[in-house]
């Protein structure tokens, strides 16, 4: 975990990691689910996802775990949210120069 930004993750998350579009049944498959810690922002901004397409944020989440990817489902354990939401986006932050583990942004 980073050491600059350990303390500002004290929230945790569920994701559901995205394995396939299953053709024959219209549905999408998913793998077991994992909590990752992290901080989180309610956030309208414009933004581009993993293919470049433009689309408005929902939630812009900080954490220093790498697994949640593209297309997965992230559910933020907190009352103002619900529901599901895709992750279309995931940037890391090299934090090397400061002798120590990348930090994430993962954007809904």
């Amino acid at each position: 975990m980073s050491l600059i930004a350990r303390w500002s993750y004290k929230n945790t998350a569920t994701i559901r990691p995205y394995v396939e579009e299953d053709l024959e049944s219209g549905g999408t498959t998913y793998g077991p689910e994992y909590t990752i810690l992290c901080t989180w922002a309610a956030e309208s901004k414009q933004m581009r996802d993993a293919n470049g397409a433009e689309f408005v944020s929902n939630y812009i989440i900080w954490s220093e775990d790498a697994r949640p990817k593209y297309r997965d489902l992230i559910l933020l354990n907190t009352d103002a949210l619900t529901d599901w939401q895709e992750i279309r986006s995931h940037m890391e932050w090299d934090m090397l120069m400061f002798d120590d583990v990348p930090d994430y942004r993962t954007v809904t």
